[in-house]
């Protein structure tokens, strides 16, 4: 909301920490307290999970800084919920963006790049959006999509001759890791920079250790990206749990 007394700088304030959108179309996570614009991060939850959680997740790997839209899917039975098709997805963002628009107005920070994240279903849909619109979606976490490689395996080429330029593949459970391990060095192989997150939990879910392995590794994928100039990471934990594998373009 607006400025304080004087000539005191403005904050945003007067909101929840997390807001339902008009129209459910998904919620909003608030930078409260923020004093400039701030760029959107589109996070995609896995199917039978909710938009609220995926919005809670990503908001404590990022420090609360950027905006994160969470779309809602079809659907009213939470354990059916379910994205069907990467082009409703696409328009269930931009709803879901529309609208926070909307909310917040100029505490958007306007860019032509955003960061894109997604967990399990909701991975395999942001695989799919980063090959169709690389130029947009140029920072990437893909995390637990494992269970269905091809879309992970298969959007390296076309994302990073498009624009790509950093991924990180986040495995919460032993079966990720090799097929996300490929796909790391499939994105590489092709001339961009990704990581391998392995948080060690062995369980299918963004669970608080999880978290605290992403925290590492989130730095590094949006440093130099467009609207995160402004970002501060908190100070490295080195207990965090969960280890990172690095994959550079060759030589």
């Amino acid at each position: 909301m607006g400025a304080g007394a004087g000539d005191a700088a403005p904050v945003l304030e007067g909101f929840p920490a997390q807001l339902e959108l008009a129209g459910n179309v998904g919620v909003v996570s608030v930078p409260l307290g923020a004093h400039e614009p701030r760029p959107l991060l589109i996070a995609l939850h896995g199917g039978s999970d909710r938009p609220e959680w995926a919005c809670n997740a990503w908001r404590g790997i990022t420090a609360a800084y950027p905006i994160v839209v969470c779309s809602h899917v079809a659907g009213n039975n939470e354990a059916s919920l379910a994205w069907s098709s990467p082009a409703d997805t696409k328009r269930r963002i931009a709803r879901a963006i529309e609208a926070a628009r909307q909310v917040l107005g100029t505490w958007v920070r306007e860019t032509a790049t955003l960061v894109l994240v997604g967990f399990s279903m909701g991975a395999t849909q942001a695989a799919l959006l980063a090959l169709d619109q690389p130029q947009i979606y140029r920072r990437l976490v893909l995390a637990e999509s494992a269970y269905a490689p091809a879309p992970t395996l298969a959007f390296a080429r076309p994302w990073v001759t498009g624009g790509g330029e950093r991924a990180i593949f986040l495995c919460t459970t032993l079966g990720c890791e090799g097929p996300y391990r490929n796909s790391a060095r499939n994105v590489a192989r092709h001339g961009a920079r990704a990581r391998l997150n392995l948080a060690g939990t062995n369980a299918h879910g963004m669970w608080n250790p999880v978290l605290q392995s992403m925290r590492r590794d989130w730095p590094w994928l949006v440093e130099g990206a467009e609207g995160w100039d402004a970002y501060a990471p908190p100070a490295e934990d080195a207990a965090a749990p969960g280890r990172t594998e690095t994959f550079d373009p060759p030589p």
